[in-house]
């Protein structure tokens, strides 16, 4: 379905802040009015552990008046015989209690929900920022108004913390039940798309075994949380704290990092080491022979590892590169000889010497590829870094992982999977003369 198309969504390019907050309440208050088995839920996680809930609903003949507003001002809120004050946020909600917050004033609540004489006042915050102080002072000021002291009123007063992710966690699990029996909700398929277009980790992390090969995004957190396990469990493997890649450091010296990717058509996993990316990782394999295993096992099952060649070209940043397979070259360039005599820091005087070399093994248009003009013959650069690099990668097929990650509270099977990987790359990829 076109994106335009949610119940939810303004149709305007700037995204601003307040505006989106406000999105986010107003949905959530329609999907309540719009979706009973939805709102019974919520209802259920925030009344649950009180007697109101069975109070409420245990009696079928009992007549309940109900009222659901968004934006309402303190001095508007009905007389209460209970209030629960709800936080919404990333931010888990601080002790209600010690706040300080008690200015006087008119406030206006995000989301009240009004049954009988019971309040619920929910304030929403569409990022981490903690609303506790904020939601005090709302229920100081709903006292207030009322010729109360929140003192007074703290027998009746019940915080709760519902985060955005159990929230989620309630809206997922409706939805699901609704499409099972053919009563899907569109209020509700939309508002969680709305919040997942904006946060898609406040939706449950669910187990591969329970996705779809596309759902790569979903595919990418598990194996990020799987990482992120394993690398508290096992001493020598950490997690990458790079935003821009996912990985972890690596145990070899002629490796920094192990990577890891789910591809977009598939959903399989994609695992990428880049040996001798710098001339001292380079080092470590050209000062001996060096042979690159073409399979590594792995809880006994062999995965072919793909290799090709990265030889780059960088100075104080990466500069250009070129990737290439067995069939571009037309001579043997990686060798001890070459690598030491070519690679590593070189002046503008010795390029010549660099462009004969590539030139005279490689069978494609090197120079163009890597815009070797452009970016380096006539640049202001003095100086270059060489490297004869490498990539080796293997490939998890998603129908493995799904048969590996079945369970969604239980991410060790995953997380083990990950270090074994981790340890064939470390102790077969590459066999030293």
């Amino acid at each position: 379905m076109n994106k335009h198309l949610n119940i939810f969504r303004t149709y305007a390019k700037d995204n601003r802040r307040y505006q989106l907050e406000n999105d986010l309440t107003r949905a959530l208050a329609i999907c309540m009015q719009e979706d009973t088995l939805f709102f019974h839920e919520v209802l259920k996680s925030i009344l649950g552990n009180t007697g109101f809930f069975n109070q409420l609903f245990e009696d079928p003949d009992r007549e309940t008046t109900t009222e659901i507003e968004i934006q309402k001002k303190t001095t508007a809120m009905p007389d209460f015989d209970r209030v629960f004050a709800v936080s919404l946020s990333e931010s888990p909600m601080v002790d209600f209690w010690h706040q300080t917050h008690d200015a006087q004033y008119d406030p206006i609540c995000d989301l009240v929900i009004t049954i009988d004489n019971i309040l619920i006042i929910i304030e929403a915050k569409r990022d981490n920022i903690n609303c506790t102080a904020q939601l005090y002072n709302q229920i100081h000021n709903t006292c207030h108004s009322q010729g109360k002291t929140i003192e007074s009123c703290k027998e009746l007063i019940t915080p709760y913390d519902l985060n955005w992710k159990k929230l989620m966690a309630i809206a997922v699990k409706v939805a699901s039940f609704e499409k099972m029996s053919g009563n899907t909700n569109r209020f509700l398929t939309d508002f969680i798309q709305l919040v997942k277009d904006h946060n898609f980790t406040w939706l449950p992390e669910t187990p591969i075994g329970s996705l779809h090969n596309q759902s790569t995004k979903a595919i990418f957190r598990r194996v990020e949380s799987a990482i992120l396990h394993a690398s508290n469990q096992v001493e020598s493997l950490s997690k990458l704290s790079y935003k821009d890649r996912l990985g972890t450091t690596f145990g070899r010296p002629w490796a920094d990092e192990l990577l890891f990717d789910v591809d977009k058509e598939t959903g399989d996993l994609i695992v990428d080491i880049y040996p001798g990316n710098t001339k001292g990782q380079g080092y470590h394999l050209f000062k001996k022979d060096h042979e690159f295993n073409r399979q590594l096992v792995i809880n006994n099952q062999p995965y072919p590892v793909n290799l090709n060649y990265h030889i780059k070209f960088t100075g104080q940043s990466y500069i250009s590169g070129l990737w290439l397979e067995e069939s571009d070259f037309s001579k043997k360039l990686y060798t001890s000889q070459n690598f030491h005599k070519h690679t590593g820091r070189t002046k503008r005087d010795q390029w010549p010497a660099i462009e004969n070399l590539l030139t005279e093994h490689l069978n494609l248009d090197w120079k163009g590829k890597c815009n070797w003009e452009g970016k380096l013959i006539n640049s202001n650069r003095t100086q270059l870094n060489m490297s004869f690099g490498y990539e080796a990668w293997i490939q998890i097929p998603f129908k493995q992982l799904a048969e590996i990650d079945t369970t969604k509270d239980d991410i060790s099977p995953l997380a083990n999977f990950i270090e074994s990987i981790y340890q064939a790359f470390e102790t077969e990829l590459v066999a030293l003369g």
